[in-house]
């Protein structure tokens, strides 16, 4: 796809980034492709946000001043306080600003257990899971997704955080009694033997995949995570992983994820859809200006917002 190079709006267009982060790859990345667009760009961090709520308006404040509306916003939703930066994109989202995703999707996406039920639900085919929150249905579980190994999940984590394997029955049960007991609710999920080590990136936008990379993982760490060492290459991907992942997407309401897809004997499994996906490996695997797609969309959202208000 050939996309304008450069362009220069004739009307200003205010763009916030919400990351806790600004040194972050892929937040330094969406503030150059703003910039070159001839966009006005600002980092803030939601933390740093304080928001303002009545009847007559909302208001968000940063450092005891009002913050200008922007036109458009594009949330990256990390492990901290995750609460509170929803809360955030929720009062931007209610002074109609165009976000790269909606609040509900992201809700949706980073509920692990929420997002496989909604996949399954329309005939997407996830790993075997199981949920508990009762040490006395540990066994059962186990077995229910095909017995050691087993991968053991926390509901919410990014990057390869929150993800366990349990090469043994007795692990297992000693590594969930443990969890549960702290009040943890966790995911029991079947390992894959035959894609050990190894998983799909895809990068959807507006139902379109834009760009994919095969993972690999180092050594002996079975996650392949770019954050965890794990390299990562350019890959082709089939018609049905294609589908899948844009299907995912779709489901569960997102405009912008990662999908994150594993191949199995039984065909390939979507192990979980990113809101708010990093994009320093894929673009350099890929040769895919991942940033500069995004800011490109988010520019005729605007155009066509302002079309249908006219």
């Amino acid at each position: 796809m050939n996309l304008p190079q450069g362009k220069v709006n004739s009307e200003p267009v205010l763009i916030y980034i919400l990351s806790n982060a600004r040194s972050l790859y892929s937040t330094r990345r969406f503030f150059e492709e703003g910039i070159k667009r001839g966009y006005k760009v600002k980092v803030y961090p939601p933390l740093a946000l304080t928001l303002f709520i009545e009847k007559s308006g909302c208001k968000v404040y940063f450092q005891k001043q009002i913050l200008p509306k922007p036109d458009i916003i594009i949330p990256r939703v990390g492990q901290k306080k995750v609460g509170y930066t929803m809360a955030v994109i929720k009062q931007f989202e209610m002074l109609d600003v165009i976000s790269l995703n909606a609040i509900q999707a992201i809700s949706r996406a980073r509920d692990k257990l929420r997002s496989l039920q909604l996949l399954a639900q329309s005939n997407i085919p996830v790993p075997r899971t199981f949920f508990i929150d009762n040490i006395n249905e540990i066994d059962i579980a186990i077995e229910s997704v095909g017995g050691a190994p087993v991968i053991i999940k926390l509901l919410e984590g990014t990057q390869g955080m929150g993800v366990i394997l349990a090469e043994s029955v007795r692990s297992a049960r000693s590594i969930l009694e443990s969890l549960i007991n702290q009040g943890q609710h966790v995911l029991i999920q079947e390992f894959i033997s035959e894609s050990t080590g190894r998983d799909l990136r895809v990068i959807v936008l507006n139902n379109k995949v834009i760009a994919s990379m095969q993972r690999t993982s180092i050594g002996d760490e079975f996650r392949s995570n770019v954050h965890r060492g794990g390299s990562h290459s350019n890959v082709k991907l089939s018609i049905e992983s294609e589908k899948l992942a844009r299907l995912a997407t779709r489901v569960l309401g997102l405009n912008f994820a990662g999908v994150d897809l594993i191949e199995s004997k039984r065909g390939p499994l979507i192990l979980e859809v990113n809101p708010s996906p990093g994009i320093e490996g894929i673009e350099s695997s890929s040769g895919i200006n991942v940033a500069e797609h995004c800011i490109i969309y988010l520019e005729k959202e605007l155009r066509l917002k302002k079309i249908s208000k006219k």
